[in-house]
């Protein structure tokens, strides 16, 4: 009788034991389901639309991101519009920057913080604000009287594309005209790529005054002097996509971007060379894309040979190219001086294309070394790379 009851017990305990650890788990926190996590962010951050930079989005990953467009709009009015860049966590394999959005957030919150915040999301892999970049650097406008620029007038072999990712370009110029292809405008979206600036033209002018060469496809991606990583990335693959031998950036950025470095293996990958500034803030602290490794880095020179007192330098330089007082096409017909590392790199943009039109070669040493038999060592204490000599020194 003792064990029996004993028994009972055991099994009365047990019971009790089992039912209490059910209900506990029952009311334990349970981790936020992805589409719950995202969700929660969303509405913290004030989501107001969502864009794919990427070909395509997957349905299940789009629907992470589904808004309300009409929720809090009257309420979060007073908020500042933000944009962040996420690049999101798939088990497939992705190309073509696929999986890549832009967030457009209403939040006063710093964007650095809330880049994180996605960031430690389990299937965002990486975040970051939407980094604005100068396509001027500041370039120096130093005269606007009409001038007569240099043309090449040797014959043209192979056309080479150059796509100038830039303000636009002026294809009526008298200096461009018959050599500008049909291109975009990623800030517009519209296939009209007039230069309201004139950075653009001026760059793509510098490139067809070094090189026979040399078809500009011009690629909008700022209306001034400023512009953002979305429409840049946007710019890079659709001219890797449409075969553009060389990349002329006259542009940059001070911070790392993951979503730009992206873009840039991306062009390698189609193998287009990529050409850019180095950058006007008298520093040796890396600017980018042009210090990364796969990228020419481009500073400039005054013209007495030294150092052009606005240039970047340091041991990531490639090539300089003296670019002070540069006179090149402006908009509506006319001539501008303008100075800085915007000026310095198409002229290497329009040497690449010029080797490329007879090499016929895809391989970045193949150019490389090419570059480096057809510029001379400089003599300075900063690290400028080698010069490389425009048509008219």
């Amino acid at each position: 009788m003792f064990f029996q009851k004993t028994k009972i017990k055991i099994l009365i305990v047990g019971f009790i034991f089992l039912v209490g650890a059910v209900m506990t788990l029952a009311f334990l926190p349970t981790a936020a389901e992805p589409a719950d996590e995202l969700a929660q962010l969303n509405s913290k951050y004030g989501l107001v639309t969502v864009e794919s930079l990427g070909q395509s989005t997957a349905p299940q990953i789009a629907s992470l991101f589904k808004t309300d467009f009409l929720r809090a709009d009257l309420l979060e009015s007073n908020k500042s519009r933000q944009e962040l860049i996420l690049k999101l966590e798939t088990d497939e394999p992705t190309t073509d920057l696929q999986n890549v959005l832009i967030l457009n957030l209403q939040t006063d919150e710093n964007i650095e913080h809330v880049a994180q915040d996605y960031q430690n999301s389990k299937v965002v892999k990486y975040a970051e604000p939407n980094f604005d970049l100068e396509t001027e650097l500041p370039s120096v406008l130093i005269d606007e009287s009409r001038v007569e620029s240099v043309t090449s007038v040797e014959p043209i072999r192979e056309p080479i594309v150059v796509a100038v990712l830039d303000s636009g370009v002026d294809a009526k110029h008298p200096d461009l005209a018959g050599r500008v292809l049909p291109g975009w405008d990623f800030v517009n979206h519209s296939a009209e790529t007039t230069d309201n600036d004139g950075h653009g033209t001026h760059v793509a002018g510098i490139i067809l005054a070094n090189s026979a060469n040399a078809e500009i496809l011009p690629l909008k991606i700022s209306d001034s002097s400023a512009g953002k990583i979305s429409e840049l990335i946007q710019a890079i693959k659709f001219a890797a996509d449409r075969g553009a031998r060389v990349i002329n950036l006259s542009l940059g950025l001070r911070q790392e971007s993951q979503i730009l470095q992206e873009a840039i293996d991306y062009a390698r990958a189609k193998n287009a060379i990529i050409v850019a500034a180095a950058g006007n803030y008298r520093s040796s602290v890396e600017y980018f894309p042009a210090a990364w490794p796969e990228v020419f880095a481009v500073s400039a020179l005054a013209k007495n040979g030294n150092k052009l007192f606005l240039s970047n330098f340091g041991q990531w330089i490639d090539f300089s190219v003296v670019a002070q007082d540069v006179s090149a096409p402006e908009p509506g017909g006319e001539y501008a001086f303008r100075t800085g590392t915007s000026q310095a790199a198409p002229v290497v943009s329009a040497k690449i294309a010029d080797f490329l039109s007879t090499s016929n070669t895809t391989d970045f040493v193949a150019v490389d070394n090419f570059l480096l038999e057809n510029s001379e060592p400089i003599e300075s204490k900063y690290l400028l790379g080698r010069q490389i000599l425009a048509v008219d020194e």
